[in-house]
């Protein structure tokens, strides 16, 4: 059996590869995993392996496109609230920062953060995405919306297995999942440790404590239908705001460059 994980970054993809890696080792086959391939050439030779096999990919560096993913046995992808999606990936940003060694940069854009953190409802969430991804060199808040219609050309085209994120966290999809994978899923899988840094909060919801009126009247128009097409509810008032250093500025100081080298 061949099985794909697909779904948006950020959008719990390395949680259910863990999940049904757990399951999978539990059978006397072998098993080869594969990580974010995203070229035609590099699907193909999953397929070709013999035994079972178990690849995440992400849709945007796939697309609809891709038509040798129809091929696959088995196809779940997964799919999170907009809004906490978009929080885990603006915060994910810091890891470029990690990956070019630019000091100077994660500096300012930790600042940036610190600031946010400190007033979180008078420092616009979408103008400090636009921000960071200024310094690491990434498009601004408009990718998001360009993502969201692939992702809907996606599901479109392949037609997977859907997954709620949230109940997923939940156990709620447990046994409509093992269903689909026919495979015996149970309880929470450890996210392995060379993937640790993906990892964050564990959780859903943290959008409410970070977008103020200005970044909801953005989303609602902007993501607005998307959000109610993966049957979230809209919400048009801010909560008063506080976002946790925990999950926020403690996160991102792995990814400050030449950290991991002077604790060693």
């Amino acid at each position: 059996m061949h099985y794909l994980i697909s779904g948006l970054a950020k959008s719990g993809t390395t949680r259910l590869f863990s999940q049904l890696k757990e399951a999978l080792d539990q059978s006397p086959e072998t098993l080869q995993t594969f990580f974010e391939p995203d070229t035609d050439q590099a699907l193909e030779n999953i397929l070709s392996q013999s035994g079972s096999t178990l690849t995440k990919v992400l849709i945007g560096r796939v697309t609809m496109d891709n038509a040798i993913l129809e091929c696959f046995d088995s196809h779940v992808l997964i799919y999170r609230d907009p809004r906490d999606q978009f929080i885990s990936m603006l915060l994910y940003l810091f890891y470029d920062f990690q990956v070019s060694g630019d000091g100077d940069a994660y500096r300012t854009a930790r600042r940036a953060l610190e600031a946010k953190v400190n007033s979180p409802s008078t420092v616009s969430t979408i103008e400090l995405y636009n921000t960071l991804a200024a310094l690491v060199g990434r498009g601004p808040i408009g990718v998001f919306k360009r993502l969201h219609g692939i992702q809907r050309d996606y599901e479109k085209r392949f037609q997977p297995f859907m997954l709620c994120y949230e109940d997923l966290l939940q156990g709620k999809s447990l046994p409509e999942l093992s269903a689909y994978t026919s495979l015996s899923l149970e309880g929470d899988a450890e996210v392995p440790e060379e993937y640790m840094r993906v990892a964050r909060s564990r959780g859903f919801g943290e959008w409410r404590s970070w977008l103020n009126t200005e970044d909801l009247d953005f989303i609602d128009r902007e993501w607005g239908e998307n959000i109610q097409y993966l049957g979230y509810a809209q919400e048009p008032e801010a909560e008063l705001l506080e976002i946790d250093p925990r999950t926020s500025l403690d996160y991102v100081a792995q990814f400050e460059p030449g950290r991991a080298s002077r604790e060693a």
